[in-house]
């Protein structure tokens, strides 16, 4: 027969399996038939006639089988019985099977939840044309090099997009503020994207008085204006511009962050020197032109920042972007987020290893209880092979359960590890676990289910058949296997404490971390944002008014103690800086002008947060606009800039300024950054200004401010007064959310809290599967030694020494798995050094923390067998076996 015969035959079989055995059946037993009634003709009686034939026939049941072996597809079908006969076994003990099901969806669901994030971030193309092309050159420039870059470089083709920043959206209901980026007009052709409704932006419409276009998000699209394709061609005033929506991006597309939802064109303006070299630099993205190598364009960029930096108007710093290379722009996106995503990663790999040792070590002791079973199926003929099949389908079927459990559960998971990660990561959105995800756990279950399954497979399937078949005896023949299991809790012990110390390290320094002084006090202060359209601080009184107003009526409300604006809260998240030049330090090549922090307040502000005076004075309500200029000066800026001399006096001022600022006073340092940094790296110094003299670069009045106001008792009804407030002054102003500024300094640590949780439900996950671990195995110990316990009782031992003996056991496999923990974790958690604060990674107090933690965890779990042990009957474990 042809194999398409032969499959349609197997087939048909399949569904027609009992006529077809009917019939098959008829026909051995015709053929019996015949030969019975040749051998009667030959002189046989009717006794032997039938004896004859039955041994002419030979093995029936042989034929039989070899016949439906034929038919059929016999492998599938000792699969699907070997699989109802692993159901059968689960259903007969389902203490154990939960057990396992939940260990292995422990360690399965993290791995689900990790795949999806590692998919979406690191393996999922970028949604663009062509993503292997694109790049982000390093280091941050100016608007000026828009042009520079893209007429002299020649292995890419360069873009600009700015980062997100806030755009105000009125004329249409309730003002808001949205986020926004600036990009050049070939920003979407060199990502390689397309809108979906309407058109991108032309060449030329980045030029003064052809710039006042801007594309939507589909988000955007559907919040504000209920999905109408027809908003393309509307103008809509955004910053208090009127621009019109040319097109609108499709579902999902985030670039530079998840949180943008509108793009401007960049204007590059040569006339308005301010914006065309102003500070607020950005990165370039590129593309490599056809047959351009990375290689090349490495090469080339360092040459081409070498030559921008000499068209700067002022001086530049020598080494200025002198190690700007282009980097492939996936690496870029998930710089930031890839140490956390490998360390995730591994703390879901240890945990489902420690899993996996869980379940194999339960197996083997299931294993001993199923020796007789195993016994009798190899009496009754199965060999070797077949019991390790069936073993092993039994794993594989526990392993694809856990899976099943491990998805459902790791959606869940899922969302906790995105809590760990910037919110603003462009993708991150998009994880989810879908049918690749649970493709790979399901592969990676079955790996992990034959791999664990194994060893108790071998251990099942090594029959005595005369020592299995005796009626009490439990004990195992062999003292491998048991070894195999000590060493298997051991590595499991050891595993926990890497992951006890690593959640241990994340929790001391989250301790250390909110024991830090933040240079001021929250107290019961809160704060209101108010972003006015920069248009309407046009002139300077009317901002100057507008927030004089506010911090006047603010005093009214009943609760109120004080009332400040400044330009930003310390810890928010936006920190607000301004190149400056000062005295005694003219800008040179080696020395450009540094960056400092910009703080703009009013008088009250810093007596209201508690920032120490150091020397000098603060500011008062006479440090007006027609005052003289006045700044105050972080201690560690006087320290760095003026060391060992009194700065008081010492003149200071933004770049672009005429106008000098007498530094009048020296305040302490205040921790503006983040807890752990008090300021980035590029950022030197602290400057405050009064708000009345403030203004940003180019001396325009600053629009966007926070009133702050300190409160008696902190309640609903403050906060709503304060709202309301803010709305009535500002009526056309987007207005903020009332915040606790403690709650401010509480969230400024919100990424670590979760990474720390996160490494806490790892530890204490591994801590339960340890512990079920140890009592699984002292269980199983306490099963294979009853008779010896038993006389040792009987020759006069008493409870308390069966009891101690058990303890000793167990203890002795904790502390041998402690040892290699310790081990292990002084050489892993050295790779957290960048997320600890005030700790170091070998921390011994942690060590030794996490050690005690495991040593109570183990006696806990061998209480259970240590009282089961002393109560043991001695005549009753003798007579057993």
């Amino acid at each position: 027969m042809t194999p398409l015969v032969r499959l349609k035959n197997r087939i048909l079989f399949f569904w027609k399996r009992e006529r077809l055995s009917r019939e098959l059946d008829r026909e051995l037993a015709f053929h019996q038939s015949l030969k019975q009634n040749e051998n009667a003709r030959a002189g046989l009686g009717e006794t032997a006639a039938a004896e004859m034939s039955r041994r002419q026939m030979g093995n029936v049941a042989l034929a039989r089988e070899e016949c439906r072996e034929s038919w059929s597809f016999m492998g599938l079908e000792r699969l699907m019985q070997d699989l109802k006969y692993a159901i059968r076994t689960f259903g007969r003990t389902p203490f154990f099977t939960a057990i396992a099901i939940l260990s292995l969806a422990l360690g399965l669901g993290g791995n689900a939840a990790m795949f999806s994030l590692v998919n979406a971030l690191l393996i999922r193309p970028l949604p663009y044309a062509h993503p292997e092309q694109l790049m982000r050159i390093t280091g941050t420039y100016p608007r000026a090099a828009i042009p520079f870059f893209q007429e002299r470089c020649r292995t890419m083709d360069i873009a600009y997009a700015g980062s997100s920043l806030p755009f105000n959206l009125a004329g249409e209901g309730p003002p808001v503020q949205l986020r926004g980026s600036a990009v050049s007009p070939n920003f979407l052709p060199v990502l390689g994207a397309n809108v979906a409704i309407g058109r991108g932006f032309q060449t030329g419409e980045d030029a003064p008085g052809r710039d006042g276009v801007m594309i939507l998000s589909n988000a955007l699209l559907i919040r504000r204006y209920a999905g109408d394709p027809h908003t393309v061609g509307r103008v809509i005033r955004i910053d208090g511009r009127d621009r019109k929506v040319i097109g609108v991006m499709p579902a999902g597309f985030s670039y530079p962050s998840a949180d943008v939802e509108l793009w401007i064109p960049a204007r590059v303006d040569p006339t308005n020197p301010l914006e065309y070299w102003g500070p607020d630099f950005m990165p370039l993205i590129a593309r490599l032109r056809p047959g351009a190598t990375l290689a090349a364009a490495r090469g080339e960029t360092p040459r081409l920042a070498n030559r921008f930096r000499d068209t700067f108007p002022f001086p530049m710093a020598r080494d200025w972007n002198a190690a700007s290379i282009p980097v492939p722009l996936r690496d870029d996106i998930v710089g930031d987020i890839r140490d956390k995503l490998v360390l995730l990663l591994a703390s879901v790999g240890i945990v489902l290893l420690i899993a996996c040792a869980n379940v194999a070590s339960l197996l083997l002791s299931r294993a001993t209880t199923r020796r007789k079973e195993m016994a009798l199926r190899a009496a009754l003929g199965a060999g070797r092979v077949r019991l390790l099949r069936q073993l092993l389908t039994e794993s594989a079927l526990l392993a694809l359960v856990g899976a099943a459990a491990g998805i459902a559960l790791g959606v869940s998971i899922l969302s906790i590890f995105k809590s760990v990660l910037p919110a603003t990561t462009p993708g991150l959105a998009e994880a989810a676990i879908d049918w690749q995800v649970a493709g790979a756990v399901a592969a990676l279950a079955i790996t992990a289910g034959l791999a664990f399954g194994l060893a108790p497979a071998f251990s099942a399937s090594q029959i005595d058949l005369g020592e299995a078949m005796k009626t009490g005896s439990q004990r195992s023949t062999s003292g491998f296997w048991m070894r195999f299991r000590k060493g298997v809790i051991i590595a499991e012990v050891a595993l926990t404490l890497v992951l006890a110390v690593g959640a241990g390290l994340l929790l001391k320094s989250l301790y250390m971390l909110s024991a830090t002084n933040p240079g001021f006090t929250p107290g019961r202060t809160v704060a209101v944002r108010i972003s006015p359209e920069q248009s309407y601080c046009a002139r300077r009184e009317t901002c100057i008014a507008l927030y004089d107003g506010l911090i006047d009526r603010a005093l009214s409300i009943s609760g109120v103690e004080a009332a400040a604006v400044a330009n930003g809260v310390p810890l928010d998240g936006d920190l607000p800086t301004i190149p400056v030049e000062m005295q005694d330090h003219p800008k040179t090549v080696e020395h450009p002008a540094p960056v400092f922090a910009y703080s703009a307040v009013t008088a009250d502000y810093f007596r209201m947060l508690r920032i120490p005076l150091i020397a000098g004075r603060y500011f008062t309500p006479a440090d007006g606009p027609n005052a003289a200029g006045v700044a105050l000066i972080s201690a560690s800026t006087a320290r760095h800039y003026w060391p060992g001399v009194n700065p008081i006096g010492k003149r200071i001022k933004p770049s672009a300024w005429r106008e000098w600022s007498t530094v009048v006073g020296v305040v302490a340092d205040v921790r503006q950054y983040s807890l752990g940094k008090a300021l980035p790296d590029f950022i030197t110094g602290s400057l405050y200004l009064p708000y009345a003299q403030s203004g940003t670069l180019d001396a325009h009045p600053l629009a966007a401010m926070t009133l702050l106001v300190e409160t008696r008792s902190d309640t609903a009804q403050l906060r709503a007064a304060l709202r309301n407030l803010a709305e009535s002054q500002a009526p056309n102003a987007p207005v903020g959310q009332v915040r606790r500024v403690a709650d401010i300094v509480s969230d400024s640590t919100g990424d670590f809290r979760s990474l720390m949780r996160v490494f806490l439900s790892f530890a204490g996950t591994a801590v339960l599967l340890a512990a079920i671990g140890i009592y699984g195995l002292m269980s199983y110990w306490l099963g294979q030694r009853t008779y010896e316990i038993g006389l040792r009782v009987a020759v006069g031992a008493s409870r308390g020494r069966v009891a101690s003996m058990i303890f000793a056991q167990g203890l002795g496999v904790a502390a041998w798995g402690i040892v290699g923990g310790i081990a292990g974790a002084w050489a892993l958690t050295r790779f957290l050094t960048s997320l600890l604060f005030g700790i170091a990674p070998t921390d011994v107090f942690t060590f030794v923390s996490a050690a005690v933690l495991i040593i109570a965890v183990a006696c806990i779990a061998l209480a259970a067998p240590a009282c089961r042990a002393a109560r043991i009957d001695p005549v009753k474990a003798l007579r057993a076996d």
